[in-house]
């Protein structure tokens, strides 16, 4: 059972004043994982709320599977949902945590038996488990049984509010896969509502990046990495974010040059933009870490800069590089280059890898 889901023009108001929802238009096609990301307050538990049905839109209309579904209680909308912390029941063991709520839907014994078996083995709970009593658990297991319980029924669509943010990092990564393979063989529809950019980078078929209860981007991961709609995408996606530097665009030698006031970043306009770009225009180049050129020996065309810190990022190490009044920048080089604090170096920005924004308004022209 899959649904695809439709929000028109959704808005959520609360005293009054407070627009938690702000005119959310959002399609999520069957069998789809799309993450609702952005940073707390943003809006997206609101969106959630109003999707699942705990929450009534002030405005706009909500469907699934075809069907208005905006007034209608959660429980009519066949919906599962895992939340932040686990709901158990602490006094009950592991089997009957998922067969009590069978039990009240009517279902007969053998049917529960086979239903949490099958759901057990999807999250490798062991029927040695299932004895177990649910206030012996650790957090990580009080979550996989969240997930196995919630994902033991056919819904059509399943909802996880940031269900992995209490739990340490490799038991995260686990309880990610065993969500990632089943949708992937289940096919189902999911919401997944987090503030973690690895998670939805990772999870997700589509991102929604919210902010102040807007949806500003909406799109594949790779699109909204590589092509942020503004510099609060391009900064928010990121470890760490998108590089930003003012400049203004000036005519120099028949043709547009981007300068920065101490340096020129760029010594024309990368191509896509000369149709967009004026002179004497107030822009913003931006630039991700990684696709920042660097060495250690004087190139034309390359800015000189120092090392102000550096710090390992994984399998990469981060360089906080200062080009000149104030303006520091990170780059992101493999851990073999060698570059102490102080030294010194030349970096060059990709034409086909920098992007310019509106100053004013800070959308990517």
């Amino acid at each position: 059972m899959m649904a695809k889901i439709v929000l028109e023009g959704v808005t959520k108001i609360f005293d009054g004043t407070v627009r938690a929802a702000d005119n959310i238009n959002l399609e999520i096609a069957d069998g789809q994982v799309v993450s609702l990301l952005g940073p707390s307050g943003c809006g997206k538990t609101t969106t959630m709320r109003l999707i699942a049905g705990f929450e009534e839109p002030t405005a706009g209309r909500i469907y699934i599977d075809g069907k208005e579904v905006t007034s209608w209680p959660p429980q009519r909308r066949n919906i599962s949902m895992v939340f932040q912390f686990p709901v158990v029941y602490d006094t009950m063991t592991i089997y009957e945590n998922m067969a009590v709520p069978l039990r009240v839907m009517k279902f007969g014994e053998d049917k529960i038996r086979k239903i949490v078996e099958e759901a057990s083995a999807r999250f490798d709970i062991d029927a040695a488990m299932w004895d177990k009593k649910a206030k012996k658990l650790s957090i990580s297991e009080r979550q996989r049984l969240s997930l196995a319980h919630a994902f033991a029924l056919e819904r059509n669509v399943y909802i996880l509010d940031e269900p992995f943010s209490n739990i340490d990092p490799k038991s995260r990564i686990r309880l990610a896969k065993y969500v990632r393979d089943i949708q992937e063989k289940m096919g189902h529809t999911i919401i997944f509502v987090t503030h973690s950019q690895s998670e939805a980078l990772t999870l997700s078929h589509k991102i929604a990046v919210m902010k102040d209860g807007k949806v500003l981007q909406y799109g594949t991961p790779e699109d909204i990495y590589s092509r942020p709609v503004n510099t609060f995408v391009g900064w928010f996606l990121g470890n760490p974010g998108m590089n930003f530097i003012n400049c203004l665009s000036r005519q120099k030698s028949g043709g547009l040059v981007l300068d920065a006031g101490s340096f020129i970043p760029s010594d024309k306009i990368p191509s896509v933009y000369t149709p967009k770009v004026r002179a004497e225009q107030e822009v913003i180049l931006g630039i991700r870490p990684e696709d920042v050129s660097i060495t250690r020996e004087e190139k034309p065309g390359f800015i000189p800069c120092l090392c102000r810190f550096t710090e390992p990022i994984g399998s990469r190490l981060l360089l906080n590089m200062e080009l000149g009044a104030d303006i520091r920048i990170n780059v992101k080089v493999p851990t073999e280059f060698r570059v102490n604090v102080g030294d010194k170096a030349y970096v060059h920005f990709p034409e086909n890898r920098v992007m310019l924004f509106d100053r004013s308004t800070g959308q990517a022209l």
